[in-house]
C-alpha cells in the first residue's frame, strides 16, 4: 500500500482588496491569483505553506514571496539525516534571517506542513491556520498568534497578529511533529484569515465532508462561502486529502 497526498490549493484576491498579498507554496511551485492540483508521496519531502503578506500593496505581495522562496530554498538544502531538534533549529534559523531581511514595514504570516524523513511536521507564525478533519472531528492544529488568542484577549479584534515574519521587533515560528499524521481519509486545511475569519468552523467540516466531495469540489465551495460572507480579505485555500493507494 502506498499513501498519496491529494493537494489541492486556491488563492484568491477576495472582493474587496485592491491586490492580493496572500501566496501559496505547494512544494516545487509557488502562485498567487489561480489554483493548481497536486498529488505527493507521503514517504518524500514535501512542503506546503500558505503566506500572508503584511505592509499593504507591494510591501505585503513582496513579503509572501519572499517568505516562501526562502522556505523552500532552504528545506531544498538541508541533508537527510536530521533528527527532530536539528531540523527544529533549521526553521528557527530561517525565521530570524527572513525576518531580519525584510524592509520597514513589511511582514508575513506562514502556516505549512513539511514531510520529512516518513513523518510530518507542522509550522506556523501569525494567524494563517491548520486544522486536521479525522473521522469526522476538525481540530485545529494551530493557536493564532494574536492579541485575541495567544494574546489572551477575547474582545480584541481578531486581525491584530502580535507575531509574524517581518512584524515587529522579533519573530518566533512554532514547530512540532505531527503524531499519527497520515491515517487514510485524513484532510487537512491550511487557511488565511480570509476565510476562517469569515466561515465558522462547523461550516467547514461540514464542507469538508460533503457526500462525494473531492479536494476540489471541497476547496471552491469554501472560497464561495468566504466570498458570499463579504470576501472581505484575501482568500487562500489549501485541501491535503490523504489516500492509501495499492502499489
Amino acid at each position: 500500500m502506498k499513501t498519496i497526498l491529494s493537494v489541492y490549493g486556491v488563492c484568491d484576491i477576495g472582493l474587496k482588496k485592491p491586490n492580493n498579498e496572500d501566496m501559496i507554496l505547494l512544494n516545487d511551485e509557488m502562485f498567487r491569483d489561480g489554483s493548481r492540483q497536486k498529488e505527493f508521496d507521503a514517504d518524500k519531502r514535501t512542503v506546503i505553506a500558505i503566506a500572508d503578506g503584511i505592509g499593504g500593496l507591494d510591501r505585503g505581495e513582496a513579503a509572501s514571496e519572499m517568505a516562501l522562496v526562502r522556505l523552500k530554498e532552504v528545506l531544498e538544502k538541508i541533508p537527510d539525516d536530521l533528527n527532530n531538534q536539528e531540523l527544529k533549529e533549521v526553521f528557527n534559523v530561517y525565521t530570524q534571517e527572513t525576518h531580519n531581511v525584510m524592509s520597514q514595514g513589511m511582514g508575513s504570516t506562514i502556516a505549512g506542513l513539511f514531510v520529512y524523513r516518513n513523518k510530518v511536521f507542522r509550522f506556523h507564525a501569525g494567524d494563517s491556520r491548520i486544522y486536521l478533519l479525522r473521522n469526522g472531528g476538525l481540530r485545529r492544529l494551530t493557536i493564532d498568534h494574536s492579541l485575541k488568542e495567544s494574546g489572551g484577549n477575547p474582545d480584541a479584534p481578531s486581525n491584530i497578529i502580535t507575531n509574524a515574519l517581518g512584524g515587529g521587533n522579533s519573530a518566533f515560528i512554532e514547530f512540532e511533529e505531527i503524531d499519527q499524521p497520515f491515517m487514510n481519509g485524513d484532510i487537512y486545511l491550511l487557511s488565511s484569515d480570509g476565510l476562517h475569519d469569515l466561515v465558522p468552523p462547523d461550516v467547514i467540516s461540514d464542507t469538508l465532508m460533503l457526500p462525494d466531495a473531492e479536494e476540489i469540489e471541497a476547496t471552491e465551495k469554501l472560497l464561495t462561502l468566504a466570498k458570499d460572507n463579504s470576501g472581505k480579505d484575501n482568500i487562500s485555500i489549501i485541501t491535503i486529502k490523504v489516500k492509501d493507494k495499492e502499489k
